[in-house]
């Protein structure tokens, strides 16, 4: 294994990857900082209060952020720390939350024209190499005060001040929702027009140097976006924007915050990246151990959706697929009378909770599509409480909708028209709070799919309460429905998932893209393997990651073979979205061997090398060994690939020498020093385990399952004195499956001995070449099967 480095090594080790120009190094040198004021292991912070400007560096070294100001966009243009009106003074003291024990700075900046106040706060934390900062602003007059955002951190040009982190050459941005997963872009040139990315960003300046990661962990209260623009000489503006909304008034006396804005500096861009998505759900009690196993019928009924389609369906699941892992039967649209009115319409002549029961009954659990904040006409929430729906700013009931516009003709002709619901209103919120309940608890549903957010609830700028920003409303609902729900459910949400961390379990990260086939995987930015690379870092740190289903009727088989893999790769949830008595037997057998989820994500090891993503490395740690998956996927259909990648880049140890098997192909690849090469056909997938070679018969591979021994090897273990290879091998009963062994030295073949059929009562043991020898395991008498490979008397017989 690639040797990691440990925390004090990385502190002692840490050099820049780059050189700041003489201009950069002398504009920084204009506003120095003053002494620092608190100190970590790596970093120092200090507020100048001549100035009102923060300054955050490493600890006795280089500056990395230099002369920021802390702003806000009212109503009344931009106030800033800077301003010659504020008075300020600096407090220190301990820090200790749920990021850990450390140092805290608090500047407090007091208007002399008794406008709005500042409080700036800052920690450093023993155990994370990261500055956290965030400003509160408190209105201080006698008056409500319209702000459209607030930033804890703007270090600008403008503004004389600066991000400092030389070397730059890409970045990767993220977007507001699932449909965008943001882009890796060049960062290798100055100038141009600021670059912006919704909650993060990771900066890049190789694969073995620092990497930092900027984002917002908190966004309770506002939308976290991240300016930046590279500038001459290697720095950087920087501004982190949280955003409230264009109506948003703060009143008298009141206070908003920005939500802590984190600047994590790590080892490796990798780990920068999980350490800021690690710190977001510490903070906030991330829910990260429900992975869904399941079915859902959107993309292949859409709205054409039946009881007797989802029954007929949950039925062959029971009997196919449920013995190995899938557990969730989830109903999408189509099921509704009406957006607003949830019950089952005439499709669904028995109801919703009659349904849930039928699902529960085959051994599932049953889940349910909702639209929470989407209200038709018909609906008697429209027809009876116009009051509490969202309205334009002039008091006119506001229209919601995918279209552009409510002066679109797709808008104007939509029948029936649809309405947003407002849980600043009291009434609303208590509506929504007792579907939830009704759904969950009084229907039986264990798993709700929440969607159509964004041009519903989140398109409004004013709420019925002006004082809850689109953040907060946002928050406040899912609050709103995890309390009807209760603690031991799941809540997929397709929409802003840093908002509600804490409270969802899982998350959409990509664009459906119907018809579901190649393009929805591969082929956009958007589709499942480049955003389940450009977000895997969210991945059981702040959520479950969700790339969507695993759709395979359309594609042929290596195509199926590619999807499966990807999302299986993903580590996170698994719906299955075919039409399930209709699948062949070949597309059946796939979509068997991707389950269960793992749960753990892979490694994109492109990451930065493009935006659509083809190469993921997964590391497996079980108590009886370590070994690596690696999927190399070829986008292109109509001509074939060759990739190399060098070991240590899949983080294996270069000095060492590794054996490889391709699963799909079901063939030994070969031994593997210094780089895996490999050759993909046209829109497939190359899936290789490898195993550092040893001097012993060893488990390659096995044909069950797509990770090749995390989810169906309970143990295996070599006894030298016995010369026995012993394992215990799980699968559903009645099923059979077969374990790949390799064999340090050729053994020829012979007309005989280990080439022939060894039988035993529950497995059979035979070579298939000079290398590999199967253990054909049969679960004849239950799900559990011990077996032995003794090699003396194996080969003994040759």
């Amino acid at each position: 294994m690639a040797h990691r480095q440990s925390r004090r090594e990385f502190v002692g080790s840490i050099s820049c990857a780059g050189a700041l120009s003489p201009a950069v190094l002398r504009s920084a040198a204009s506003t120095p900082a003053p002494s620092p004021q608190i100190e970590s292991e790596l970093l120092a912070a200090a507020f100048d209060e001549s100035s009102g400007r923060l300054h955050i560096g490493r600890r006795g070294g280089d500056a990395l952020v230099s002369g920021a100001l802390a702003c806000a966009v009212t109503g009344g243009g931009v106030r800033t720390t800077g301003d010659a009106a504020y008075r300020h003074a600096v407090e220190t003291m301990p820090a200790c939350d749920l990021l850990g024990e450390g140092r805290r700075l608090v500047a407090r900046s007091r208007d002399g024209r008794r406008e709005l106040d500042f409080e700036l706060r800052v920690s450093l934390h023993d155990v994370r190499h990261a500055a956290f900062v965030e400003v509160v602003c408190r209105n201080v007059s006698a008056r409500p005060i319209v702000i459209e955002r607030i930033e804890p951190v703007r270090a600008a040009a403008e503004s004389g001040g600066m991000l400092l982190w030389p070397g730059v050459t890409k970045g990767l941005t993220n977007g507001p929702m699932y449909y965008d997963p943001g882009r890796v872009v060049d960062l290798a040139s100055p100038g141009g027009s600021p670059l912006r990315s919704w909650w993060n960003i990771g900066l890049f300046r190789g694969y073995r140097n620092e990497g930092l990661a900027c984002g917002f962990v908190e966004n309770q209260t506002a939308l976290g976006q991240v300016s930046f623009r590279r500038r001459d000489g290697g720095a950087f503006d920087l501004a982190a924007e949280s955003v409230l909304a264009k109506g948003f008034e703060l009143p008298p006396g009141g206070a908003v915050a920005s939500g802590r804005f984190m600047l994590a500096i790590a080892p490796d861009p990798y780990a920068a990246l999980e350490g800021y998505a690690e710190a977001m759900g510490a903070l906030l009690g991330a829910r990260t151990h429900s992975v869904l196993n399941g079915w859902c019928d959107w993309f292949f009924a859409f709205e054409s959706i039946t009881e007797e389609e989802v029954l007929r369906n949950a039925e062959f699941a029971a009997r196919a697929l449920k013995p190995y892992g899938l557990e969730y039967i989830q109903v999408d649209e189509g099921f509704q009378r009406w957006h607003g009115d949830w019950e089952g319409n005439a499709k669904f002549p028995h109801g919703m909770r009659w349904l849930a029961d039928r699902i529960r009954a085959l051994g599932l659990k049953p889940g349910i599509w909702l639209a929470p904040y989407v209200i038709s006409e018909p609906a008697e929430v429209f027809r009876r409480h116009p009051e509490w729906l969202l309205r334009h700013p002039d008091g006119r009931l506001k229209r919601v909708g995918p279209w552009p516009s409510e002066d679109s003709d797709w808008a104007r002709n939509e029948t029936p028209k649809r309405y947003g619901l407002d849980i600043t209103h009291p009434g609303a919120a208590e509506w929504l709070a007792a579907l939830f309940d009704t759904v969950a608890k009084g229907w039986g549903y264990d798993m709700i799919k929440i969607d159509f957010v964004d041009w519903s609830l989140l398109s409004a700028h004013r709420y019925h309460d002006p004082s809850v920003s689109r953040a907060a409303a946002y928050r406040k609902g899912v609050e709103i429905m995890r309390r009807a729900m209760g603690p031991d459910r799941h809540l997929l949400d397709c929409g802003p998932g840093p908002v509600s961390v804490g409270l969802l379990d899982s998350m959409r990260i990509e664009l459906d893209q119907p018809p579901v086939a190649w393009k929805q995987y591969f082929r956009e930015s958007a589709s499942s393997a480049p955003a389940a690379a450009k977000r895997y870092y969210f991945h059981r740190r702040a959520w479950i990651n969700d790339a969507d289903h695993v759709c395979l009727n359309l594609l042929p088989p290596l195509q199926a073979q590619a999807a499966a893999t990807i999302i299986a790769l993903s580590g996170g949830n698994l719906l299955s979205g075919d039409r399930l008595p209709d699948l062949d037997p070949t597309r059946l057998e796939i979509l068997k061997k991707v389950l269960p989820a793992y749960g753990e994500a892979a490694r994109p090891v492109d990451l930065f090398d493009t935006d659509r993503h083809t190469t993921f490395a997964l590391e497996i740690r079980r108590p009886f060994g370590a070994w690596t998956v690696v999927g190399v996927f070829n986008v292109l259909e109509t001509e074939a690939v060759e990739r190399e990648w060098p070991l240590e880049r899949l983080r294996l140890d270069p000095g060492k020498t590794y054996v490889a098997y391709d699963f799909w192909n079901e063939r030994l690849h070969g031994e593997v020093t210094g780089a895996l090469r490999v050759r993909i056909p046209p829109a497939s997938v190359a899936l290789l385990s490898l195993r550092e070679t040893r001097e012993m018969p060893q488990v390659v591979s096995t044909d069950r399952h797509v990770l090749q021994g995390a989810i169906e090897l309970e143990d295996v273990r070599w006894d030298e004195r016995a010369r026995t290879l012993e394992g215990v091998s799980l699968g559903p009963p009645g099923t059979a499956h077969n374990v790949a062994v390799y064999m340090p030295e050729p053994h020829p073949w012979v007309q005989g001995g280990p080439y022939l059929f060894r039988d035993f009562p529950s497995y059979t043991l035979k070579m298939m070449n000079d290398r590999i020898l199967r253990v054909h395991v049969r679960f004849d008498g239950g799900a559990r099967v011990p077996w032995a490979v003794r090699c003396d008397e194996l080969f003994e017989r040759g």
